[in-house]
């Protein structure tokens, strides 16, 4: 019986990080209710400095650390700290993967100091779990992570959102007429701001040549990118950017394309990589890192500094028939190795391999776990109905759980936190409809 306090606002302005906390609450609130031999709370970053964390919780658990900051200050006074990095590529590649270049000096300082802290602060942390055995490798080398203490497992997919069309052609269609984009063959990639990481120019370069090579398929560029690279980009004809869409259109931009490219200079997992072959689309990626762990034979493996490999691949895959249509099956086919529920039934295994105290009364600390949930769910995604904030502020738990009914466990952003106490709070509405 152990009682876990997930952080949930750990890097809250990258969607990426927020998904992996999101998918696996919703998991763990799962076993949670059946299991009925713990219980997660969602609680803030700044919530583990006080006094008495080790009274509330018997765990604290920060699961989506995307990076090489380590937690010192936070960690002080946590007796059982799980942790979950994943990406270490400026502490890897140092300026090379910097966009600013010019402060690099500056930015050395800081990776020097982080890497020291977890050299020298290890000894604060129970467990730590990494997405990819290149990571763990990476984590143990540059990092000093001790290897007994390390963990790997593998991130998840929602597999009811990324998933193979019923018909291909006419999901193709259908998408790139809602852009306006030209009714033809594509390929597709998700940015990010960190073009050097994503190693865009070479991308772009690549594509370039494989057009004089004969290439007809166009580039499709979803999500984050700088205004200075998408006007290099667009230079090239066929790459079409169309910033951030929503997730129901990314799945049907993924499933009409012909393949996902990802060359990228370092990827500590790739999580698009798996939403690709979910949707039964192959990848061209790098054959560095954690890209051949995740892909295997599922995709196309280069050499991310080599620009005419890249475009011999992209042609390739464009040409052969028979080879698209492999990797398309074996997308499918690996992509099923990957899911929230496993995620979360190994993160579980961790929890139980902590001694805790048994829990005299489920029931009790279920209801302590909805509240402080609730209440710290609100507080991070605060609503701009002014009732809310008052409710908050004044722990007026009857409008706060009015709220999550009505709109919290609607609302993207907050509903997988909310869903582990659903029942609860509806039992609480019923309660004092009947008082």
């Amino acid at each position: 019986m152990i009682r876990v306090g997930v952080v949930l606002d750990w890097n809250m302005y990258a969607s990426s990080l927020v998904g992996i906390a999101q998918n696996l609450f919703r998991e763990l609130g799962k076993l949670m209710n059946e299991k009925r031999s713990f219980t997660i709370t969602g609680i803030k970053l700044n919530n583990i400095k006080i006094g008495d964390i080790n009274q509330r919780f018997d765990c604290i658990h920060i699961p989506n650390m995307g990076g090489y900051k380590f937690p010192l200050d936070e960690s002080n006074l946590c007796k059982n700290l799980i942790l979950g990095p994943s990406g270490i590529d400026e502490v890897i590649y140092g300026k090379d993967v910097m966009i600013k270049k010019s402060r690099w000096k500056e930015q050395e300082q800081q990776i020097k100091n982080q890497v020291d802290n977890w050299k020298n602060h290890i000894d604060k942390v129970k467990l730590v779990h990494v997405v990819a055995n290149s990571e763990f490798d990476e984590m143990h080398q540059y990092l000093e992570i001790p290897e007994e203490k390390m963990k790997v497992i593998h991130h998840g997919i929602n597999h009811d959102l990324f998933k193979p069309p019923l018909n291909k052609e006419k999901t193709r269609k259908e998408i790139l007429s809602k852009f306006k984009l030209p009714i033809s063959k594509y390929f597709v990639h998700v940015g990010e701001h960190n073009w050097v990481r994503k190693n865009y120019l070479r991308l772009f370069d690549a594509y370039a040549e494989a057009q004089k090579l004969g290439l007809k398929h166009q580039f499709i560029f979803v999500g984050k990118y700088a205004h200075h690279i998408k006007k290099k980009g667009e230079r090239i004809p066929g790459i079409k950017f169309l910033g951030w869409v929503s997730d129901s259109h990314l799945v049907n931009l993924l499933q009409g394309a012909d393949a996902f490219l990802l060359p990228s200079i370092h990827e500590g997992f790739g999580m698009p990589l798996v939403e690709a072959m979910a949707c039964g689309v192959p990848s061209i990626t790098t054959n560095k890192h954690a890209p051949p762990e995740v892909v295997g034979d599922a995709g196309i493996l280069v050499n991310p500094l080599d620009t005419s490999e890249i475009a011999t691949k992209m042609l390739q895959v464009t040409t052969d028939d028979a080879l698209l249509n492999k990797l398309s099956q074996n997308s499918l086919k690996r992509a099923k190795m990957f899911s929230w529920e496993k995620n979360a039934k190994q993160i579980l295994e961790l929890y139980e391999n902590i001694d805790s105290k048994p829990m005299v009364n489920f029931e009790k600390n279920y209801e302590i776990a909805a509240y402080r949930t609730l209440t710290t769910v609100c507080e991070i995604f605060p609503d701009k109905k002014q009732f809310l904030i008052e409710s908050l502020l004044r722990f007026n738990y009857t409008k706060m759980i009015d709220w999550a009914l009505e709109y919290g466990l609607e609302d993207p952003k907050t509903k997988d936190f909310l869903k582990p106490f659903e029942g609860w709070f509806n039992e609480q509405q019923k309660t004092v409809l009947v008082d």
